[in-house]
């Protein structure tokens, strides 16, 4: 692939990932949708190459990379072979745009995804 095909495939990834965000059943009781959401924002975060997440991250909202950083934990509960690695590297690139703040925002709030 050249260089302009990498820059579209990678912002379809982006534009993918900030559905899954935005449309988080943060506040749904429903498990199963719950672990619907989870499974497809693992596939759209382990898509993306390790060299592409702070480009990734870099185009979330602060309010994306808390639900990011959501989903991040969420799936450390829940590893498969390889992504614990990759989730560490998401956990670095959401840390260094939100913060410590992202952190305790997320780990005080009782709405899980």
């Amino acid at each position: 692939m050249n260089h302009r095909s990498l820059s579209v495939c990678l912002r379809r990834y982006i534009d993918a990932l900030k559905v899954v965000l935005n449309n988080a059943p943060v506040g749904s009781a429903n498990q199963q949708i719950k672990d619907n959401a989870l499974q497809l924002t693992l596939k759209v975060l382990l898509a993306i190459k390790s060299t592409q997440i702070e480009e990734a991250v870099g185009n979330l909202c602060l309010d994306d990379v808390d639900i990011l950083m959501k989903y991040i934990y969420r799936g450390f509960e829940f590893p498969t072979e390889g992504s614990s690695g990759h989730l560490l590297l998401w956990h670095e690139k959401a840390f260094n745009v939100g913060g410590s703040g992202s952190i305790v925002r997320v780990l005080s709030d009782r709405m899980r995804v």
